[in-house]
């Protein structure tokens, strides 16, 4: 009896079949992993431990790498695998440098700075990894995460507020951390509610509760980076700028005699008159005393190496985030971190890309790129640049629906 050939039941699975088939399964992981990413912005702002050992926020977000295993991997694009291998070239470099460093003084705590990057890159890797998959929940989790934490410091901050001094930290060591935080968290917050809708009651006590707690913190240069992202923030959305002076005329009224507006102004009047304002005192100066380590780094940490009281403050590292890079990790440095921020331009948009220019502004007179926060805005804006307006895929399928079809 002859064999009767039968077409096949259905098509041989694709590439892209299994990658929405293991989609579809990864959704116990992929909620931890959010789950994770929430907590550890959340808690970021607590130290628990002397600044520069790990907080509970690290051990929380180190949990949530394990579950990134059980993610398939996402498809990229030529520009995000150079930006990827631009950072992951940056910071092997800067642990290579770090650990050259430490063996030649004999000096373990120079050790330490390598650990940062490898931290800071694997919040990156977290980010990116969730956020290709799911962007809308990564950027939801991320939007209401921080706006519950600006809150809660804000309304600490307000609670506590100590008129006696100058300047308040809220949970933070000191007056530059709570700046910067604030500073970093509006740039994500505006970065990641500009793609996933947030609520006004939501969205309006979160921009004033970072405006405040960026006031406090009387940093000169969080302010003004402020400034220019609200200036960037409205040019992108001219048709919201009307809302915008309704804000500040009311926020100039409530707080024209109050103490805060007081020492604002006296704060922003003093800009170049004061002592910490010159090159000196930043210490790019230094620089010019050791123009042999821009070539390949003198790494972080070790300031008694410099004998440079002529050019700089002796008594602490340069206070800027390019000169860091420029000076602690030398050509390869500069050319790792300038093709990184070259690549996510091209992965990004212009408005996109624009919510990084504040904390650059900010790098001029910090040294602000040890700070995770950073890594999280650039991933943030990686993430955007690679997922338009209505193209945001849906994050987890319904528990029992249908898989995705095959094409």
């Amino acid at each position: 009896m002859p064999l009767a050939v039968t077409a096949p039941l259905s098509k041989p699975p694709s590439r892209d079949y299994g990658r929405e088939v293991a989609l579809a399964h990864s959704g116990i992981a992929a909620r931890v992993v959010l789950l994770a990413l929430g907590l550890y912005i959340v808690s970021k702002p607590y130290y628990l431990l002397p600044s520069g050992l790990p907080q509970v926020a690290d051990v929380i977000l180190m949990g949530g790498m394990a579950f990134i295993l059980f993610l398939p991997r996402p498809r990229r694009s030529a520009d995000a695998r150079k930006f990827i291998a631009c950072i992951v070239l940056f910071c092997s470099y800067a642990a290579v440098v770090s650990i050259g460093w430490t063996f030649a003084l004999m000096d373990p705590r120079i050790a330490v700075y390598a650990a940062y990057y490898a931290f800071n890159l694997c919040l990156m890797i977290l980010c990116l990894r969730i956020g290709a998959l799911y962007p809308e929940a990564t950027f939801r989790v991320i939007a209401y995460a921080i706006a519950f934490s600006a809150i809660v410091q804000a309304g600490t901050a307000a609670l506590t507020f100590n008129a006696a001094q100058f300047r308040q930290i809220a949970s933070f060591n000191n007056p530059n951390q709570l700046g910067y935080w604030s500073l970093l968290s509006l740039c994500i917050f505006w970065s990641a509610a500009s793609r996933v809708k947030v609520a006004w009651y939501i969205r309006a006590p979160t921009l004033a509760s970072l405006f405040y707690t960026v006031a406090i913190s009387l940093s000169k240069a969080a302010m003004i980076a402020a400034a220019l992202l609200v200036l960037l923030h409205f040019l992108r959305k001219p048709k919201l700028i009307w809302m915008a002076l309704v804000v500040v005329t009311a926020a100039y009224l409530a707080l024209e005699n109050s103490t805060i507006a007081e020492r604002v102004t006296g704060r922003l009047e003093n800009i170049g008159s004061q002592q910490d304002d010159s090159f000196y005192e930043r210490g790019y100066l230094r620089i010019l005393r050791y123009p042999n380590y821009a070539v390949i780094g003198a790494g972080e940490g070790a300031i008694y190496r410099f004998d440079d009281a002529e050019f700089s403050d002796p008594r602490y590292e340069i206070h800027s985030t390019f000169g860091t890079i420029l000076f602690s990790y030398g050509a390869v440095g500069v050319a790792a971190f300038a093709g990184a921020i070259f690549y996510l331009y091209r992965m990004s948009s212009i408005g996109n890309f624009l919510y990084l220019a504040p904390p650059l502004l900010y790098g001029l007179t910090h040294q602000g790129l040890r700070f995770s926060f950073l890594w999280l805005l650039l991933s943030v804006i990686a993430i955007l640049g690679r997922t338009e307006p209505g193209q945001i895929e849906r994050p987890f399928r319904r528990r029992g629906g249908p898989l995705p079809a095959r094409k």
